[in-house]
């Protein structure tokens, strides 16, 4: 196996996760807007409901973090090596150490929702359905 395929693999299946976690984000949501409580004027959250979405929303904060750092870091990657003659076709070998900021966040956002979904999602879902 080469390693450009071990590097297209842990590229594409992180990418997936990004693509989950979103996911994941707009159901917690969508869960927390169903299982609201009162009136339309002053409604109500569950406890549990209102902290897995401090959590939700912390791991799509993170999730544009991440695309954030990702464009900053790379587009300021590019024009150094351009300004120092790089041309578009030269092959280059970047630092690793570039990738660290956005792997961070990107661990940190899974965290986040696994926090959200184990810790409180779960739990409610388990009381509602399961008493």
């Amino acid at each position: 196996m080469e390693l450009r395929n071990v590097r297209d693999a842990y590229e594409e299946l992180s990418n997936k996760a990004s693509d989950v976690i979103r996911q994941l984000s707009f159901a917690g949501i969508a869960l927390v807007w169903l299982f609201k409580a009162g009136a339309q004027t002053a409604p109500v959250l569950d406890k549990s409901l209102l902290r897995a979405s401090l959590f939700i929303f912390f791991a799509l904060l993170l999730d544009l973090l991440q695309y954030l750092a990702g464009t900053t870091i790379w587009f300021a990657y590019f024009r150094f090596k351009e300004s120092n003659g790089t041309k578009l076709t030269d092959d280059i070998v970047a630092p690793a150490w570039l990738t660290w900021p956005m792997w961070c966040l990107f661990y940190l956002k899974a965290v986040s929702m696994l926090i959200a979904y184990c810790a409180f999602v779960v739990p409610f879902l388990a009381s509602k359905f399961l008493t």
